[in-house]
C-alpha cells in the first residue's frame, strides 16, 4: 500500500491524550517548564542526547515552539506523566514528519530517577501505535548516539532494526558524534514486533 501523502494533516485540532499502562501522555503546558528544565539540566541524564543545556526561559520558549509545531502540523510532543494532571517526568513525540514517504521521526527523554522501570518503553510504544494507527505512517524512525545502549535497547525491544550508522550526525553540545539510524515498518509492528 502506498502511504497517504499528508499524514501530518491527520493530527487533530485538540491535543490527543494517550494512555500507556499506568502512564498518561498529555500536552506539555507552560507550568511544566520547571519539571522539564530539571531533567534536561541533568548532565548525566542528557549525556547521550543532542539536547543543549537550556535555561528555564529557553524551556518556556520550547514549550511555545511545541504548540506551534502541532498547529502547523510539523511535529507533536507529549509530556509523560503518571496521572491526568500529573507532574512531567519525561517527554516523547514526533520530531518531524516526511509526509510524501509516510515517515515520522521520534525522540524521547526521561528523568534519570525514572530509568529502568520500563516507562519510556511503554510511552514510546503508545506514540508508535498512534503513528501507525491514527496517522497511518508507514515507517517510524529514530537516531541514537553510537554507544547509547540503553536507548538502543529500548528501540530493539519495540522491534526497530539498525539500518546504518550516520557519521558525525548530531551535535552533542559542541561535539559532533555518530548516530545509529533505527527504523520500524508498520507491517513489522502489526506483525507482532511489540507483542
Amino acid at each position: 500500500m502506498i502511504p497517504r501523502l499528508d499524514q501530518a494533516a491527520r493530527l487533530p485540532q485538540a491535543f490527543p491524550e494517550l494512555r500507556a499502562d499506568g502512564l498518561v501522555l498529555r500536552e506539555i503546558r507552560a507550568d511544566d517548564a520547571p519539571d522539564w528544565h530539571r531533567y534536561v539540566s541533568d548532565e548525566e541524564g542528557i549525556h547521550w542526547t543532542s539536547s543543549p543545556l537550556m535555561s528555564l526561559e529557553e524551556i518556556g520558549a520550547m514549550i511555545a515552539f511545541m504548540t506551534e509545531r502541532l498547529a502547523d502540523r510539523t511535529g507533536i510532543r507529549w509530556a509523560v506523566t503518571d496521572a491526568p494532571g500529573g507532574k512531567m517526568f519525561g517527554d516523547c513525540g514526533y520530531n518531524s514528519f516526511h509526509a510524501r514517504d509516510g515517515r515520522g521521526e521520534i525522540g524521547y527523554q526521561l528523568a534519570r530517577e525514572r530509568w529502568g522501570r520500563g516507562e519510556m518503553t511503554r510511552a514510546v510504544a503508545a506514540i508508535i501505535e498512534y503513528g501507525f494507527g491514527e496517522l497511518e505512517l508507514n515507517k517510524v524512525e529514530a537516531t541514537v548516539s553510537v554507544g547509547n545502549e540503553r536507548s538502543a535497547g529500548l528501540l530493539r525491544k519495540l522491534g526497530f532494526q539498525v539500518e546504518g550508522t550516520l557519521r558525525e550526525y548530531r551535535n552533542r553540545r559542541g561535539q559532533l558524534g555518530d548516530s545509529w539510524y533505527f527504523g520500524l515498518l508498520r507491517r513489522e509492528w502489526y506483525g507482532g514486533a511489540w507483542q
